[in-house]
């Protein structure tokens, strides 16, 4: 076989690898959101995700010392101020984090949409293994996409923008 692979295990091997990146950035059926009750690190006041419901929400899972999670908050930011008339909320869940680490890395971005404390049930429920974990919610309260890595800010308008 002199080291090559052979025709159709190529195939298979492409074929798994667009499923499992098709998986990563997309749900093809719509799966009804988890909801939850958790604590804002800024103001105290305690947010459900069904209180959205009505509005597009982008529901991002990071951590206190997750770099690209640090990268793409700005982006999310500047997303929820130009989007927020238009029926959109972004909600921020801080994971593994203490509530003054998520306190001040909200402070030292500017962040302007809710930052909550996340917990271990709220984790699992969201089937969260790894940040960032990003899910758009449509106004239905139904999860349209998932994305579990570093995006851009036009990549997330992309996805976001048709369900206004």
């Amino acid at each position: 076989m002199d080291g090559k692979f052979p025709r159709g295990a190529v195939v298979w091997q492409l074929l798994a690898s667009v499923m499992f990146l098709l998986a990563l950035t997309s749900s093809g059926r719509a799966q009804s959101a988890p909801d939850f009750a958790l604590k804002d690190v800024l103001r105290g006041q305690e947010y459900t995700l069904s209180q959205f419901k009505g509005k597009v929400v982008l529901l991002n899972f990071f951590t206190f010392l997750c770099k690209p999670c640090k990268e793409e908050m700005p982006f999310l930011n500047q997303i929820d101020q130009e989007l927020k008339s238009q029926g959109f909320q972004t909600i921020g869940i801080g994971l593994a984090s203490t509530p003054a680490e998520l306190r001040s890395l909200a402070q030292q971005l500017g962040l302007n949409y809710p930052v909550l404390v996340g917990t271990d049930e709220v984790s699992k429920a969201w089937k969260v293994e790894f940040v960032p974990a990003t899910f758009i919610i449509d106004r239905q309260g139904n999860i349209v996409h998932k994305i579990f890595d570093l995006r851009s800010k036009e990549d997330f308008v992309k996805l976001i923008k048709p369900l206004l």
